[in-house]
């Protein structure tokens, strides 16, 4: 089930054939998810188990990981962490996976994304220059999952765990599919203090007269925001449903002030394009997901213990970095290569479908975990109430685009 489900279809712009980051071309997806602890696990009938876990995002094929990707990041509020952004800044391009976790997973992740890049290096028998050559920083993104899993020692992944992600990637082409809600990275997560986690989904931008357009696609790992603030479809969810959200005792009060990172938590945006882009511009498209953001959680947005933090890639073509003339001095000789560059003024599309994608991921995150999940401490977070989502859009969204569309013809 995910939020189109219950009568809700944010923005215009038309969707990938799975709305999912896996359609835009070459992109693929790994997902890990585990009880946190090994001796609990899930029983038919009951609550779900506290659960942790690790997406893994390669944003070209396994064999041309190494190609740069150009790049642009945005910290709407910066109490968290993606490793690898001083790169980006300073280089305008990632050339390594992308792995989202939660906090005390993220030394292990950062180590597994080494690990498998040696180990596609092996494979391609590049010798120690060429390694040096490749380099590329891991990029590793965190959220907190101490609602659910406030024993927070019991939150670590192992190496094993990383690696069997990084195994389990692949394209839409391949069979892949982003499991939303408690999976992946997302496993123990919340958001507007109901269960949260991985979400996504993916818009098609026209191309040029006569030419195929581009896609681009999201991965959220949302962890954020408070009850009262929740929006869908523009109606005012979170104060429909009233009160303080049921959830462990660790969960605060939603009516009152929230002045804590575990009351505040983050949230990842990851967006995917295959549209020919620049860093400058990426940064542009990184931070226009805060307006797709804001149409779910209102003005309680962005508050200073939270951690949020968006990432743009571009997968278009890009031609290697290293020089590549005979009795080359790298620092005294200068190559130049040429790309495509979507124009300025074609832009406000891409501004457009980003914020669309972002909305549409974060709920699906939601609606994925609308089963809530058990917490550590013995107690429960709920799961979003989509009957009577799905009822508030039918009565309220309903005849409003009943006469948006009256009022067009």
């Amino acid at each position: 089930m995910r939020i189109r489900d219950l009568g809700y279809s944010p923005g215009t712009f038309p969707t990938g054939p799975s709305n999912s980051v896996l359609d835009v071309p070459g992109v693929g997806v790994g997902q890990v998810t585990l009880p946190t602890t090994s001796d609990l696990k899930d029983v038919p009938g009951e609550r779900p188990c506290p659960k942790k876990g690790v997406t893994v995002i390669l944003p070209r094929p396994v064999d041309s990981i190494h190609i740069p990707c150009h790049a642009g990041t945005h910290t709407f509020n910066g109490n968290g962490e993606l490793t690898g952004r001083a790169p980006i800044e300073d280089w305008g391009f990632i050339n390594m996976p992308i792995v989202l976790t939660n906090s005390c997973s993220l030394g292990a992740c950062y180590d597994g994304s080494w690990d498998f890049m040696m180990s596609v290096q092996d494979r391609r028998n590049t010798d120690a220059l060429q390694r040096a050559r490749e380099y590329g920083t891991p990029v590793v993104g965190e959220t907190a999952d101490w609602w659910i899993n406030s024993t927070v020692r019991e939150t670590k992944i192992s190496a094993k765990h990383v690696a069997e992600c990084f195994e389990n990637v692949k394209t839409r082409e391949q069979g892949g599919e982003v499991l939303e809600g408690s999976y992946g990275g997302g496993a123990g997560m919340t958001c507007q203090q109901y269960k949260g986690g991985t979400g996504t989904a993916s818009r098609i931008v026209d191309g040029q007269e006569g030419k195929t357009g581009f896609t681009v696609g999201v991965v959220v790992q949302t962890n954020y925001g408070h009850r009262q603030h929740l929006q869908i479809g523009g109606i005012p969810m979170g104060r429909i449903f009233g009160g303080p959200a049921k959830a462990h005792k660790h969960a605060p009060d939603s009516s009152q002030p929230m002045d804590k990172k575990i009351d505040d938590g983050s949230l990842l945006v990851i967006i995917f394009t295959d549209a020919p882009l620049l860093p400058h511009q990426l940064n542009r498209l990184a931070r226009h997901a805060t307006v797709g953001v804001a149409q779910v959680g209102t003005y309680g947005i962005g508050r200073t213990f939270s951690g949020d933090i968006f990432l743009a890639v571009s997968t278009a073509e890009h031609p290697i970095e290293q020089l590549t003339g005979e009795n080359v001095t790298i620092g005294k000789t200068t190559e130049t290569y040429k790309v495509d560059v979507v124009k300025n003024e074609s832009i406000d599309a891409y501004f457009e479908a980003v914020a669309e994608a972002t909305e549409e991921a974060i709920l699906n995150s939601m609606v994925g975990a609308r089963d809530g999940m058990a917490g550590m401490d013995g107690g429960f977070v709920e799961g979003l109430p989509v009957d009577r989502v799905r009822e508030l859009l039918s009565k309220y969204r309903a005849p409003m685009l009943s006469e948006i569309e009256r009022a067009s013809t």
